[in-house]
């Protein structure tokens, strides 16, 4: 694939900032937690006696918790920088996940350290890490975000065999000590990052991208559109990173094949991450999205009319549309919003994105509850990506030219 010569000075001056930023996202609480949970959930409830709907009510305040926190972390990076807010969040998480593992006895202790890690560990998340890619990458910027969002991904490859393997071992306390750990590997590669990472949004021509993008009327609708889009995709699609290996232990897999099946999730969307933001330096990003979510309506209807038999084909179809959807969600806030309006509306429309991912959960684990199975909640989610697809026609061309 080709890369323009301006986009190769780009990698060539800030590749440090693209594997500090991959790994951040790897290691971070929005993406271990949420992809492991569902390990962690047959232990929990064969150990406690706590339903599916109740563990997944863990994974919802840990996501509203995120989503309530999104929106400040910006504001909190802009005065105390990236490196210092993001080790606080880093630090604080992994100890708040040894203490769970030694101290876990009820819900009440379940509940309050899922939201406590959440709101603890926000910095430590893409909103951090994208910030300063957006900054420093221009006429690559979505290859860029492609790369640096790889790391949700990887962390959905590695996440669930090596906590279903420390669980093995431990039980559920030592699948949180691995994620204690895990989180806590990020420390030393803060030294990549720089709170001063030079800005080059500009012009093909070379002038500054300045000023609002849009009339305030028009930038309000695109950012509503973006909120109701991102959050019907993420309340669509979330509640399968939670219930997918459940859904196929019920089938009959053991608990290693169905971890080893929801790692293809992982794997498929690091191929999407990177095909997605490439695609985006060359389409029209909200086209590229419509396709996107076509494959995602795919498969679920896999799962809903075959099952387990077809579920490797569907967590790949999935998983490459949720790694694409989420890096396309940084590129199409800094095209319509600008540097300076990035943050606050990135911020917010990640809080729609972790929001929809954590209540999404709850809602399939209430519907298995109730009617013994996944098929309505696997029906609804596709209608709700059809309503997204929908949603992205509506979105209006860009006018900055990068």
């Amino acid at each position: 694939m080709a890369i323009e010569r301006g986009a190769t000075g780009e990698f060539r001056t800030g590749w440090t900032l693209l594997l500090a930023g991959m790994l951040g996202c790897c290691l971070g609480v929005s993406a271990l937690p949420i992809y492991t949970a569902g390990v962690f959930i047959p232990h929990l409830e064969k150990d406690f006696g706590w339903g599916r709907a109740e563990l997944s009510l863990a994974v919802l305040l840990f996501t509203l918790a995120l989503a309530a926190a999104s929106p400040v972390v910006g504001r909190v990076i802009d005065r105390f920088g990236v490196r210092r807010t993001v080790a606080f969040s880093i630090v604080g998480a992994s100890s708040l996940y040894v203490a769970l593992a030694f101290f876990l006895s009820g819900l009440a202790l379940l509940y309050a350290g899922h939201i406590l890690i959440a709101a603890v560990g926000a910095a430590a998340a893409p909103i951090a890490y994208t910030r300063v890619i957006t900054n420093h990458f221009a006429r690559a910027r979505g290859l860029a975000l492609g790369i640096t969002l790889l790391g949700p991904s990887l962390a959905a490859t590695i996440g669930p065999p090596l906590v279903s393997a420390a669980i093995d071992r431990g039980g559920w306390s030592g699948g949180y000590l691995m994620l204690a750990a895990l989180i806590a590997a990020m420390l030393p590669f803060l030294l990549l990052l720089r709170d001063n990472a030079p800005a080059v949004p500009l012009t093909l021509e070379g002038a500054p991208v300045t000023g609002p993008l849009y009339p305030a009327p028009q930038l309000r609708r695109i950012f509503v559109i973006l909120f109701c889009a991102f959050g019907f995709f993420a309340l669509s699609i979330g509640g399968l990173l939670v219930h997918f290996v459940p859904m196929l232990t019920d089938a009959g897999l053991s608990g290693a094949d169905a971890a080893a099946m929801a790692g293809l999730i992982g794997l498929s969307g690091m191929v999407g991450r990177v095909a997605g933001g490439a695609a985006a330096d060359r389409f029209f990003a909200p086209h590229v999205l419509i396709l996107i979510s076509c494959a995602a309506v795919t498969g679920f209807a896999l799962l809903a009319v075959w099952g387990a038999t077809y579920a490797a084909v569907a967590a790949v179809t999935i998983g490459f549309s949720l790694g694409a959807e989420a890096d396309l969600m940084a590129y199409l806030v800094s095209r319509y919003f600008g540097r300076e309006g990035y943050t606050r509306a990135f911020g917010w429309l990640y809080a729609a994105f972790i929001a929809g991912t954590g209540i999404s959960p709850l809602i399939l684990g209430f519907l298995y509850d109730r009617f013994g199975n996944y098929m309505i909640g696997l029906w609804a989610g596709a209608a709700l990506l059809i309503v997204t697809m929908i949603l992205f026609t509506l979105l209006p061309r860009f006018r900055d030219k990068v």
